[in-house]
């Protein structure tokens, strides 16, 4: 299922200068149904840039085909060979990945995030591809261990979904060393908490505020980072346009200013909502067994929960990240405040009746 329309309007963009060692390369998105990959996928056609994109699924291939887009299908999962689909790209950008599938096992999200993932990048390497950029997360650190953190500092991946993909970034590192010098280029791009137009998962919180039915589960003072999808786009495609020397081999954590409470957060949304909070508060320990529940009911029935640990996690996990190494090798400069991307999305939402 396409997320929202995954392309509404075709737009033409003029190519920014920063850019300009995109114009006349082959891209290839995968995960392109989704948010970040339906917006990386949006921006380089908006370029006019040669790109094609993957999809999971025929159905949502065939109708963006019927809009006039380069549309393949690619299952992570599968045992095909991916050989002719990259024979002539130039730069993949891998966004595609196992992601929030409570009711699947922890074998399924390795297969996916791991092993085809492994498989694509050696597939890659083997045809010719120039360039490599891995989308992972920040979620490998979990409930950060250092304030700020730093891509150095000690992984905390806290579910299956931050296990393989720490697992999956981790092999396509330990393959790239393999390449030698002159080998493909591979940068592994670590986004935040990324939101904006088009983006459902971080609907329910703003549709709740809005509602003014929301109570705050724990203190509110754990720290949330944000990444804005206009910024992380662009941190992506800088991940596949900056010199080797500055990107080879390296992963960096992406993020939109500065770190903020969900307290901060929460007060955002009203604020843009025009509604009050509650000052209720409501204690953790009582929603997280609750989650526990649900998850040990439901996934034996492969059926999604209505709560899951990794949710409540949203209130309870500290992420906050110090951008220098994107800002330095990446030339990385977010634009988007968590105020005014607050306010934009939840003009989104309204303006497609959502809330």
């Amino acid at each position: 299922m396409l997320n929202l329309r995954l392309l509404e309007e075709k737009q033409v963009l003029a190519l920014p200068d920063q850019y300009k060692d995109l114009k006349g390369k082959k891209l290839l998105v995968t995960g392109a149904a989704g948010f970040i990959g339906g917006a990386l996928f949006k921006r380089l056609t908006e370029y006019q840039l040669d790109v094609v994109g993957t999809v999971l699924y025929e159905k949502e291939a065939e109708s963006l085909r019927d809009e006039g887009y380069k549309t393949e299908v690619l299952d992570l999962s599968s045992d095909e060979n991916w050989a002719d689909l990259l024979k002539e790209i130039d730069i993949v950008f891998n966004i595609a990945a196992l992601f929030q599938e409570v009711e699947h096992s922890e074998d399924m999200y390795h297969k996916v995030n791991v092993d085809g993932t492994l498989k694509l990048i050696k597939t890659a390497a083997v045809v010719g591809v120039e360039r490599f950029v891995h989308c992972s997360t920040v979620g490998v650190h979990g409930n950060v261990k250092q304030i700020p953190c730093t891509e150095e500092t000690p992984f905390n991946p806290m579910d299956e979904y931050h296990r393989t993909k720490l697992d999956g970034e981790l092999a396509v590192l330990d393959y790239a060393k393999s390449l030698g010098d002159a080998g493909m280029v591979v940068t592994v791009n670590r986004p935040a908490m990324v939101y904006g137009p088009g983006d459902v998962r971080m609907m329910k919180l703003f549709k709740t505020i809005s509602s003014g039915k929301f109570m705050m589960i724990g203190s509110g003072e754990v720290l949330a980072h944000l990444g804005y999808i206009d910024d992380q786009i662009d941190s992506l495609l800088l991940s596949g346009i900056r010199p080797r020397c500055a990107v080879h081999l390296e992963a960096f954590n992406i993020a939109s200013g500065q770190p903020i409470t969900l307290n901060e957060l929460s007060q955002f949304i009203s604020e843009a909502a025009g509604v009050k909070l509650s000052k209720i508060k409501i204690p953790v320990a009582p929603v997280w067994f609750a989650a526990i529940i649900c998850e040990s009911l439901c996934r034996p029935l492969n059926i999604k929960p209505p709560l899951f640990r990794r949710r409540v996690g949203f209130f309870t996990h500290n992420r906050a990240f110090d951008l220098s190494k994107a800002n330095k090798y990446l030339a990385y400069h977010p634009q988007v405040s968590a105020a005014d991307g607050v306010k934009t999305t939840l003009d989104w939402y309204k303006g497609k009746g959502l809330l």
